[in-house]
């Protein structure tokens, strides 16, 4: 797999054929990262500068040098390593600057927080160089949604993981600029029929051995969200989300006191504020589901072909019958691992596992 080097002005200075190992890691609602191995020589010490950009051959994914170190073995043998980020990293860069209520959609929501922090903002020393947004998907989900001074990609990869979209900043080498996109990913489960289905399972001979786990550890289906309030609480907004009784009822609270009560200096409603509590509700569930582990080694020489009949983002079947199990789940993380011996991938299904491990490794 050839490497294609840019420096930070998106000028390609060299293509790289010859590497000890590279760690490509895609993930579908945050940044990526990557590891780089390969030897010591005066040329790759100054191509592999930091800030410089790294591109996949087969791919307009790409990601910033922003750590290296020089190793050497027991045998006096150098070698260098390099690691960074995918290039939504240049938006953690950027705090959100000022308070923003946004009651519109989360399509735009997101685009409008990039936008005013990095694209338009009113100070000009904070735009992000060559940075703009792609096409709108017009996805229809609503928000009512405050935030301020929180940092750009945390809160935008909030956003992402509560409403399952992908997202990504594209290099185009060519324009010299960098696309912010969200995307989602194809529904390919065998309960449906649109989409040509993935399904991982013994009897199509993909799936080898595997170990699933099923955890109500971190789950909560109840949250009481406090807003803003006086020293002694007496005239403080709450609003309850989700339900569930008895054993079945698992609580937890979220603290908002410092969610204002205004918007462009006029005091909310209480409907426009429980809104604003509520969504903060949401997101707290959205990030506390049961969790459901599917661990399995796979074979990639099987039916199924990564990136023709799967991909990143997109939402499979996987099946053991002798558990009874069917799970259908989005993956939400691919790795790249190329070396000598040629190329692994591995896979993690899930985003409703917050503390468990959900790699599928194809051989």
């Amino acid at each position: 797999m050839d490497l294609y080097i840019y420096n930070r002005s998106l000028q390609l200075i060299h293509v790289m054929d010859s590497y000890e190992s590279f760690r490509w890691v895609r993930k579908y609602t945050d940044c990526g990262e990557f590891e780089l191995h390969c030897p010591f020589t005066l040329q790759n010490i100054a191509l592999l500068a930091k800030e410089n950009i790294i591109r996949k051959q087969d791919s307009n994914e790409a990601a910033y040098i922003s750590y290296r170190t020089i190793k050497q073995n027991d045998k006096g043998e150098e070698s260098i390593v390099v690691k960074g980020k995918f290039l939504q990293g240049y938006l953690k860069r950027r705090i959100i600057w000022g308070n923003e209520i946004l009651n519109t959609t989360v399509e735009a929501a997101i685009r409008t927080l990039i936008d005013k922090n990095g694209i338009t903002p009113t100070v000009a020393q904070r735009i992000i160089p060559n940075l703009i947004l792609g096409s709108l998907n017009n996805y229809t989900e609503t928000v009512d949604y405050e935030t301020a001074y929180k940092n750009l990609l945390e809160e935008i990869t909030s956003l992402c993981t509560a409403y399952e979209y992908g997202q990504r900043i594209r290099l185009d080498s060519k324009n010299h600029k960098l696309i912010f996109e969200l995307y989602k990913g194809l529904n390919r489960t065998s309960s449906q029929q649109h989409n040509p289905q993935c399904v991982f399972s013994k009897e199509f001979d993909n799936l080898l051995d595997y170990e699933y786990t099923d955890s109500i550890e971190d789950y909560k289906n109840v949250v009481l969200v406090g807003g803003k309030s006086d020293d002694d609480d007496s005239d403080r907004r709450f609003v309850t989300v989700g339900s569930g009784e008895g054993l079945d009822r698992f609580e937890v609270f979220n603290n908002q006191g410092g969610l204002s009560t205004k918007k462009d200096k006029v005091e909310m409603t209480t409907t426009e504020y429980d809104a604003l509590l509520t969504e903060k509700g949401n997101t707290t569930l959205s990030q506390s589901k049961v969790a459901q582990s599917l661990s399995a080694s796979m074979n990639l020489r099987s039916n199924l072909k990564y990136r023709t009949d799967f991909d990143l983002g997109d939402i499979v079947t996987c099946k053991i019958n002798k558990l009874g199990l069917k799970l259908d789940s989005r993956i939400m993380e691919i790795e790249e691992v190329y070396e000598e011996t040629g190329l692994e991938v591995f896979i993690v299904f899930g985003d409703e596992l917050p503390t468990l491990s959900k790699k599928i490794k194809l051989l």
